[in-house]
């Protein structure tokens, strides 16, 4: 396969190597702060922490869940993301510490949070999150007796922000966090998101402040993406047009490293992939425009602006990244959108990509000018 990219994984890991060595450091301590990993969309946040549980050296019991394309409507759905049910578990053992034993006889990574098919009724009773919480910290109490640490990786921890069971799940969920790593010092805690939105109110939230430690993983710099390319044998001008494009989106760069190895003309790739965008932002702006769009913000429905999505756009078309000072309707909407991409810890507002750099630039020049 030549150059191609054999492990998707492997690429959008290249050089972060200071984001692993502070997760490694963080996992060397004691548990006592709830962490979140947050970045731009694509990344490359999964990648790294799925590195980082495939290196971790022995001593390590990782369960991890994945909620990305999970349907949480329900506390029974919830409860479903989160257990890798053991239906070969024939023996009935009812006693955690006995099951706990048992499996970790295996690899110490786990997808989910596993379970015996025959504790799962106390876990559903009642539909209480506590029955969850209880059940989990039992699991990580027994992985430390027998002298091990337990981590528990939630990613896209945003689908389940909106879930109601009485009240907000997310904030029992960030309570039993607090719980189990500045009460307990029991488990490290790791929750992953690329909805900046979700992330935003989470820094704000009152809950966390002192308890939480954030850790950003943004696309590559020019110049981590120039080695990133030269490993490709990538030209020194086609690496300036990948950049000039595509900026260092690891996704974006793979699509052009594979048209590379198809042996097609990159500047019109690139082109293309910048055409498609604002080809999708046209239709989002002919929508708010002639149809109507609507936000939920703070608990009220607000119809989406057209003109104050323009003047939000229009703060881009001379700077890459601006500071703003609150989150509007329309800050709100183009987030949502994946269009822009909010950073609560330094209120920097930015586009996705530079591929919606460039796109957003290109269709606000289309649009008929007014006086």
């Amino acid at each position: 396969m030549g150059n191609s990219v054999k492990n998707l994984r492997k690429v959008e890991f290249f050089n972060r190597e200071s984001e692993a060595e502070e997760i490694m450091n963080i996992l060397e301590t004691e548990p006592h702060l709830v962490n979140f990993i947050y970045g731009p969309i694509n990344s490359g946040k999964t990648s790294l922490i799925m590195n980082i549980i495939e290196n971790l050296p022995p001593g390590y019991v990782v369960f991890y869940v994945n909620l990305r394309g999970k349907f949480v409507s329900n506390y029974n759905d919830f409860v479903e993301s989160l257990f890798e049910i053991d239906k070969e578990s024939k023996k009935k053992k009812s006693r955690v510490s006995e099951f706990t034993k048992e499996f970790l006889e295996g690899t110490g990574k786990y997808y989910g949070i596993p379970i015996p098919e025959n504790l799962l009724n106390a876990v559903f009773k009642d539909n209480e999150p506590k029955n969850v919480f209880e059940y989990i910290t039992e699991i990580m109490n027994e992985v430390k007796k027998n002298k091990r640490q337990p981590i528990l990786i939630i990613d896209e921890l945003q689908v389940i922000g909106d879930l109601k069971i009485d009240e907000y799940l997310i904030y029992k969920l960030f309570n039993f966090f607090i719980r189990l790593t500045k009460e307990l010092h029991l488990c490290h805690v790791f929750a992953l998101s690329s909805d900046s939105l979700f992330i935003e109110k989470v820094y704000s939230e009152a809950m966390l402040q002192g308890r939480a430690k954030y850790l950003f993983v943004d696309d590559f710099d020019p110049e981590t993406a120039k080695r990133f390319l030269g490993h490709y044998e990538f030209s020194k001008d086609e690496i300036d047009t990948t950049l000039r494009y595509l900026g260092g989106k690891p996704s974006h760069l793979i699509e052009l490293i594979d048209a590379k190895r198809n042996k097609k003309d990159l500047k019109s790739e690139a082109n293309a992939m910048v055409k498609r965008r604002k080809i999708e932002i046209n239709q989002k702006l002919y929508v708010i425009r002639d149809i109507g769009k609507e936000v939920e913000f703070e608990g009220k429905t607000i119809p989406v602006d057209y003109a104050k999505i323009l003047n939000t756009l229009k703060l881009f078309v001379n700077k890459d990244c601006i500071t703003y000072s609150n989150i509007t309707p329309e800050i709100m909407y183009l987030v949502t959108e994946n269009l822009l991409f909010v950073d609560s810890s330094t209120a920097d507002l930015k586009p996705q990509s530079r591929t919606d750099l460039i796109a957003i630039r290109e269709s606000l020049k289309e649009l008929p000018q007014t006086s």
